[in-house]
């Protein structure tokens, strides 16, 4: 039931299952070709063939997902930041199509771009889309004893690009995890160059490293390896902020298992985002025999912060199904680690949690005690044991005001022998005490086909439900595809995400899973 949890997978395919997805492409042109004035461009942070340590091999696999009604003609931009190859290459994707290429730099090869064919190939790539609207997935993976492990993220809308200073927290160096540190120029030749300042912050002494400043040109690319650990620093945050220039840019977190090499995507957050909310939403926290949600709450501010939280389950032994921890204060520039977070609370003897062994998964409140949460971060890794480690995904709390109000949709879900996919969705009570009831249509990506749509699923306030291996179960024959998620009633704001899970079936493969966000219906 929770074998979602973990992070990322895939094999590359036959030339069989190759084409299937192929269908409905068509190469326009190779490098230099100029597509019409686009209508959406995303920014892709990084797409890579490369090699780790521990003997990990990374690969980047690319989804390109066209919900729209009309053909959407692709022009793609690649900068190399290692290995060489810099390029342009063009296609059309039909109507309703979602394309998943395997080996992201192998495919732009093919559309000759000048990448070359071996050696470690790291660079970012801009999708300008004209004609429609695509949405951009990748999940870098490297194999494991027995499948695949890895993180997914999406290509950032390049309007959304950031100017001011972003931070990634809950990053840690020790003898089980590392982390790295990446950023990027999102802007374009016109723009120029720009210059980003990377400041590491301890979450237990408050102390500060400051690194040397980076200038990097248009889809420029740098990361730091190990970052905390060059620092001298055991756990903590990052703060990058550009300091010449005016081109957008973008900054990621990811943290590493030391022994199965898993990744967990660490998302970067702006104090504009948190400026005055007074409460924020945790999509899940769980404690199972096989997994656990470790809880990560950073205070950036320079303010104390006084907090509840208010964890709602099933299994919670209360009439409203609430187990509640408040008046926890975080001082300006700390960050909590709590690697059990069901057990935390079970300890402070918190009403309803009762003896380990039950099974229990839920969304978790966090609001202010007084006051507000401007500059308080809050996340959850949730993991699994495996390939001598721990399998892993990260995720973040929505603060109240930012989640989806009518309709969102998830990309990049696929059923087959080597991947399977759940959605999950909450009902965050930010507004009253009704139920949200939600309908979801579900698409056949190879096909560019509505195939069928589910209705009357209810999520109680508060509540966190999950469809399980979602196209196997409610659209057989689909092997990929995406989903609409649309409210049909309630007052209250939701949220919604996919994980697509490594092995066809619970117990096969590694298990590992990656985490995806739903995005935004637009206009």
């Amino acid at each position: 039931f929770f074998s979602f949890y973990g992070n990322a997978n895939l094999v590359v395919p036959g030339d069989a299952a190759m084409q299937s997805w192929l269908n409905g492409i068509e190469t326009v042109q190779g490098p230099g070709y100029l597509s019409p004035e686009p209508t959406s461009s995303h920014f892709v942070p990084v797409i890579l063939t490369a090699s780790g340590r521990n003997n990990s091999f990374f690969t980047s696999e690319l989804t390109l997902t066209n919900r729209g009604s009309r053909t959407a003609t692709l022009q793609y931009t690649y900068r190399a930041a290692a290995g060489g190859g810099s390029g342009q290459a063009s296609e059309t994707l039909a109507p309703g199509r979602q394309k998943i290429v395997p080996d992201a730099i192998d495919y732009l090869r093919t559309l000759d771009v000048p990448i070359p064919g071996s050696g470690n190939r790291i660079g970012t790539l801009r999708v300008a889309a004209s004609g429609s609207e695509v949405g951009v997935t990748v999940r870098t993976t490297t194999g494991v004893a027995n499948g695949r492990a890895g993180l997914a993220y999406q290509g950032v809308a390049v309007a959304d690009g950031f100017t001011e200073a972003v931070y990634l927290c809950g990053l840690r160096q020790n003898a089980w995890d590392r982390s790295n540190v990446a950023f990027q120029n999102m802007g374009t030749s016109e723009e120029g160059s720009i210059t980003l300042r990377t400041t590491v912050f301890s979450g237990e002494t408050r102390d500060s490293h400051a690194m040397p400043d980076v200038t990097l040109a248009p889809g420029g690319f740098h990361q730091y390896s190990g970052l905390l650990g060059t620092a001298g620093i055991d756990q903590g945050w990052v703060k990058v902020e550009r300091v010449s220039g005016t081109a957008p840019f973008y900054a990621y977190g990811v943290i590493n298992d030391q022994a199965n090499s898993d990744g967990s995507f660490i998302f970067p957050v702006t104090a504009s985002s948190l400026s005055g909310v007074r409460g924020q939403t945790l999509p899940v926290i769980i404690e199972h025999p096989n997994f656990s949600t470790e809880l990560i709450v950073t205070n950036f501010s320079n303010s104390t912060k006084e907090l509840n939280l208010h964890f709602v389950a099933d299994a919670i032994a209360r009439p409203d199904k609430t187990a509640s921890l408040e008046g926890n204060t975080i001082g300006p520039g700390e960050q909590w680690i709590d690697p059990d977070f069901v057990q935390v609370m079970r300890e402070a003897n918190v009403a309803g949690i009762g003896p380990r062994g039950r099974t229990i998964a839920g969304a978790a409140f966090f609001e202010a005690a007084s006051g507000d949460l401007s500059g308080v971060v809050l996340g959850a890794r949730t993991g699994s044991p495996g390939g001598g480690g721990q399998y892993s995904v990260f995720y973040n709390a929505a603060p109240y005001g930012a989640a989806f109000i009518d309709s969102a949709w998830v990309y990049a879900l696929q059923q087959n022998a080597e991947n399977r996919s759940n959605l999950a969705l909450v009902n965050t009570g930010e507004v009253d005490g009704s139920d949200s009831v939600f309908e979801l249509e579900i698409y056949d990506g190879d096909r560019g086909e509505l195939v069928n749509t589910v209705t009357g699923i209810r999520v109680p306030v508060r509540g966190w439900r999950q469809v399980n291996a979602i196209l196997g179960n409610y659209a057989p024959g689909t092997s990929q595809g995406y989903v609409r998620v649309r409210k049909t009633s309630g007052g209250n704001p939701f949220l919604a995400y996919g994980v697509i899970n490594d092995g066809g079936a619970p117990g096969q493969r590694s298990d590992d899973g990656a985490y995806v966000p739903a995005v935004r219906e637009m206009p």
